[in-house]
This record gives structure tokens, C-alpha cells and sequence, in this order.
């Protein structure tokens, strides 16, 4: 799928698995930064984000 976004001149980033999206949940780097990152930007702004709590208890959700 990538390569598609890729002929439509758009840079892509592999934000995988699933599980890692909370990278891009509010109040992460990535939500905080401009609109408008570069593909290096973005995956700078990616790397800097922290799992807190309250992340971890949504992804265990509902409980066993």
C-alpha cells in the first residue's frame, strides 16, 4: 500500500505494529508537532514518544 501513497507523492511512514499507535495518541510529539513534518521529522517526533499509564491500562482493555 505504501508504494500507492508513494505515486501519489506523499512520504510514508511504518508506524507498526497495531499496538505502537499510541505513538500517535494526543499529547505525543507527533500530535504536538506541525501539521506538516517531513518523513525524517515524523519518525524523530515517533521516536520521542513516551508510553504513560493510562496508555497501558487502555491497551489491557477490557480486563481479562
Amino acid at each position: 500500500m505504501t508504494r500507492l501513497y508513494d505515486q501519489f507523492g506523499f512520504d510514508t511512514v511504518n508506524n507498526s505494529p497495531l499496538s505502537a499507535s499510541w505513538r500517535t495518541a494526543p499529547g505525543q510529539p507527533d500530535w504536538t508537532a506541525l501539521a506538516h513534518q517531513t518523513r525524517d521529522e515524523l519518525i524523530a517526533t515517533l521516536s520521542r514518544a513516551q508510553r504513560r499509564v493510562a496508555d497501558a491500562a487502555l491497551h489491557n482493555w477490557p480486563p481479562a
